[in-house]
């Protein structure tokens, strides 16, 4: 009785939050009709004023004048559309009834540039309330998260959507026969390689306009949006199954294409390659310079093409050098993010009894053998216990001569509470993924013209100014926030706070304190934490193991955000895609007769209320998660509680901005 009295009182609490935040106009207050006028000058790739507001009811004038090139406007929903052009006399306009309420999205309908598709402003009819609606759903979800946590954290079993069974797919024969084939793998390759040859031939050939060209959209678009919706969330790392970047390496490094060919020692890849460098730094810092230069690699095809080239060239010289995937396991930006948020997906490959692993000598799934090649990703299956390392490329099922290797289906998130394997390396990979879905969502899908110039390079000051706030976000702002948030729970926990000349000694020599910050050991004898932990009555680990050990709860948030920004760009610009499949190069053609099909925004008047849930499922999985994870340091749950405070409201303020930014 008490759990629900504790659980009412706060949820009547938050209801009551809910009817003082709605604006009264939204119970049906009639406001007085009025007409608006307004004059809308359009640049690329901004309109001014970005934002305008009507009361329901009013009749809009909406003026549109081309300040550099011609430009469109269309409002979403409403449908109204227009089109002009530099000294036009006289000027187009509009004229319509704002009888919809909520917030809706003008967009730019002719092609002015390569951040065309980004180019949107905001028409907001009061009442508009969503937003506050939004954040008071945040915070209810937030506090019944820490409830849900409470009740079943501590016993995982008594969790209705966690579950310790697996179902092993390779129970059922087509499946086990069809993995065991040599050519299962190569049977993905091949599409695949096809499609990245008509996306390197667009990207260098075909015509230069963003929107028009099969790299642009099919990489960017298309393929993001089956990564982010199918791929990482349900497959885990299966596009690393398929993935043809690494092929033309591997076949120089096999000389064989589908049969089993050269294969060289793992000791080769393990001595020669830097053992500073066995880590997800590379693929931080390669994500960061990708994202960093987004704004071109994403709209122009001859730098997406050169981006490809480069992947593909550098994994052919580290297949040529180590052998293996070494460029997949510690190089490829999108393998870091892959791997990270693969230890949410629901689908694994592991071992189906580790002791028949310990008493197998032969160990033919490191070594290979006739059937296969040993792990390309340096892993030994018999400990393996985290997604994050496995490609998933089926290769120590062909080699297990004891049949001991299962692909199993299981509960979302099981890797996310294995405590062997944490480091600071990863946590910094998943504060840059949702710093950079935050930065995404800001440039991309916001009316801020100014963003969009710091990141198109629109003059040198502008993007150094956007290096720097992009460097400072992703490795300054969120995670020291996290990291202060960790301090301010431990001392809440504790009861004292760990003096501040302490907890941040690194700050006053700042490059040669992160060195060590970032090899510090989580543990006395481990750079990485270990299956078990240590619990100490009434005293938590140290702040770096407890920033490294909780950063793991903004995974799930990290993904949700990047799939909801995925909803917003793909219900508007994935039609895109269709003109292409007969058009790939922009060059006129109409091969399958779809060349004519144009641009058409899918139902965005529902993109809100499918981010809505997205956004709320992060936080609360975030949150039941870094509970999970503090039981490993404290079997007191007042303690712990009080440890998670300042980190569960960070991660509502997290998912507040992107309401905030989205909604």
């Amino acid at each position: 009785m008490k759990k629900i009295r504790r659980f009412i009182i706060p949820s009547i609490i938050l209801v009551l939050a809910v009817l003082v935040l709605i604006p009264t106009a939204a119970f049906g207050k009639a406001a007085k009709s009025t007409t608006q006028e307004f004059v809308i000058h359009a640049k690329a790739y901004e309109y001014t004023p970005r934002v305008i507001r009507v009361e329901r009811g009013d009749t809009v004038k909406i003026t549109l004048i081309a300040d550099d090139v011609t430009h469109g406007f269309i409002l979403e929903t409403y449908g109204h559309e227009i089109e002009a052009h530099p000294r036009q006399d006289p000027p187009s306009s509009i004229e319509f009834v704002a009888n919809q309420s909520g917030k809706f999205h003008f967009r730019c309908t002719t092609v002015c540039g390569p951040l065309h598709p980004f180019m949107q402003g905001l028409l907001i009819v009061e009442p508009y309330n969503k937003l506050p609606i939004a954040w008071v759903l945040t915070l209810f979800v937030a506090f019944g998260s820490v409830v849900a946590a409470q009740r079943w954290g501590s016993d995982p079993k008594k969790n209705p959507l966690v579950s310790d069974r697996k179902f092993d797919l390779t129970r059922i024969k087509w499946v086990d026969w069809l993995v065991k084939q040599r050519w299962f793998q190569y049977a993905l390759f091949v599409p695949n390689s096809f499609f990245f040859a008509v996306i390197l031939l667009a990207a260098f050939f075909g015509t230069p306009v963003g929107n028009a060209n099969f790299a642009i959209i099919y990489v960017w678009i298309v393929w993001w949006a089956a990564l982010k919706f199918i791929l990482i969330p349900i497959g885990g790392r299966s596009w690393c199954m398929m993935c043809p970047l690494p092929l033309p390496g591997e076949w120089l490094d096999h000389r064989s294409f589908v049969k089993k060919g050269r294969e060289r020692p793992l000791s080769i890849a393990r001595k020669g390659w830097p053992k500073s460098l066995s880590n997800v730094w590379l693929m931080n810092i390669g994500f960061l310079a990708v994202a960093l230069f987004s704004a071109i690699i994403l709209t122009r095809p001859v730098a997406t093409g050169i981006a490809l080239s480069l992947f593909i060239i550098a994994a052919m010289i580290t297949s040529a050098k180590y052998g293996k995937r070494v460029f997949c396991r510690y190089i490829c930006p999108v393998s870091g993010f892959t791997g990270m948020y693969s230890m949410v997906a629901p689908v694994e490959v592991r071992v189906k009894d580790p002791e028949v692993c310990k008493h197998h000598t032969d160990k033919t799934c490191i070594t290979g053998n006739e059937n296969g090649y040993g792990c390309p990703w340096m892993e030994y299956p018999g400990k393996l216990e985290r997604n994050v390392n496995c490609g998933m490329c089926t290769e120590c099922l062909k080699t297990c001569t004891q049949d001991n290797i299962a692909i199993n289906i299981r509960s979302f998130g099981s890797d996310l509470f294995v405590n062997k394997g944490r480091g600071v390396d990863e946590v910094y990979n998943g504060f840059i993924m949702l710093a950079c879905a935050l930065i995404y969502i800001a440039v991309y899908l916001g009316p801020w013209g100014v963003l969009k110039d710091m990141a198109n390079l629109a003059s040198v000051p502008l993007f150094l100014l956007w290096t720097v706030i992009f460097f400072s976000t992703n490795l300054i702002i969120l995670p020291g926030l996290f990291y202060i948030a960790v301090w301010l729970g431990k001392g809440l926990a504790e009861g004292k706070m760990t003096p501040a000349t302490e907890a941040f000694a690194f700050v006053p020599h700042l490059w040669s304190r992160f060195t060590l910050f970032v090899r510090r050991k989580p543990q006395e004898k481990s750079k990485r934490s270990t299956s078990k932990a240590t619990l100490q009555d009434g005293k938590l680990p140290s702040l770096t193991r407890l920033f490294t050990d909780y950063g793991y709860s903004i995974i799930p948030l990290g993904l949700t955000g990047w799939i909801a920004f995925t909803v917003a760009f793909a219900m508007v610009d994935i039609s895109y895609a269709i003109p292409l499949l007969s058009d790939p190069m922009g060059w006129g053609w109409n091969l399958f007769g779809t060349a004519d099909y144009g641009w058409v925004m899918y139902a965005p008047q529902l993109i809100p209320y499918l981010q809505t849930p997205i956004f709320l499922g992060g936080l609360a999985v975030s949150i039941y998660t870094a509970y999970r994870i503090g039981l490993n340091h404290t079997t007191d749950k007042k303690m712990l509680t009080r440890s998670l405070v300042p980190v569960v409201i960070l991660l509502s303020l997290f998912t507040a901005t992107f309401f905030w930014l989205s909604v």
